[in-house]
């Protein structure tokens, strides 16, 4: 039995009845290939591959990665952390044939999920096990919209499906997580600069407290009249769609 290290934040999947859950839910979407992070000691994967599915499974454990290799049939294991793995592994396999998978590190959880919906390859439902309390900041709404929930807007529209309870994984965590779907969106949105658009989003949460007339007061608008009338909300209570109408009207980048 491997014992899960700490330092790489794994806690392991133990409860079978909810696993069989979770794996039917997303096999409702027929996928082709599953590009599972992190699958540990193949809890999740083993399932997937009775499916007749193509697993591919990046795992950053040494020791993990080699038992993978010999006990999911139909699978590719590729021994790296994911946030350093180069997606053009992926061109071998169409876009629309791949979904995305992981009960994650609570650590890196963002990162990682940033790092999939921001990538051409996200095109099919992806559902990840993070943190409940992280779960609630991707699926708020306006009037409480997080940085978080904004940003991640753009990409893909989230639902949690449900909560789990610490006890379902070993060791235990201390925090509940909660089962989560990111649904890509079916449409782009038109927004002139995204690296410049997101530091924008960001210096406007600076002070959440306060009005973003405050948090943007560096900022020159073209469109005074409908600017000022936004200006004068806090950053929670913008829609995404006005903060790009802000951004829009913004006089000089």
């Amino acid at each position: 039995m491997i014992k899960p290290r700490k330092s790489l934040g794994q806690n392991f999947f133990i409860n079978n009845n909810l696993a069989k859950q979770i794996v039917q839910i997303v096999q409702n979407d027929k996928p082709k290939v599953i590009v599972e992070i992190g699958p540990g000691q193949g809890y999740f994967s083993n399932l997937f591959s009775k499916e007749n599915v193509t697993m591919v499974m990046v795992e950053k454990d040494d020791t993990l990665a080699q038992n993978l290799s010999y006990t999911i049939q139909n699978s590719i294991v590729i021994n790296k952390d994911f946030l350093d793995w180069d997606f053009k592994e992926l061109t071998q396999y169409k876009r629309e044939d791949i979904t995305f998978f992981g009960s994650l590190p609570y650590n890196v959880s963002k990162k990682i999920i940033k790092k999939i919906i921001e990538s051409e390859h996200f095109k099919n439902n992806a559902y990840f096990i993070i943190q409940k309390e992280v779960a609630e900041k991707y699926t708020e709404k306006q009037p409480n919209n997080s940085l978080l929930s904004l940003r991640t807007e753009i990409y893909a529209d989230v639902k949690k499906l449900f909560d789990i309870k610490p006890e379902s994984f070993n060791p235990r965590p201390k925090v509940t997580s909660s089962f989560t779907q990111f649904i890509p969106k079916e449409e782009s949105l038109e927004i002139a600069d995204l690296i410049k658009f997101d530091k924008f989003m960001e210096e406007a949460f600076k002070q959440p407290r306060k009005k973003l007339a405050n948090n943007l007061k560096r900022y020159t608008f073209k469109d005074e009249q409908r600017g000022i009338t936004l200006l004068e909300k806090r950053p929670q209570h913008l829609s995404l769609e006005e903060y790009i109408l802000l951004f829009s009207n913004i006089s000089q980048l």
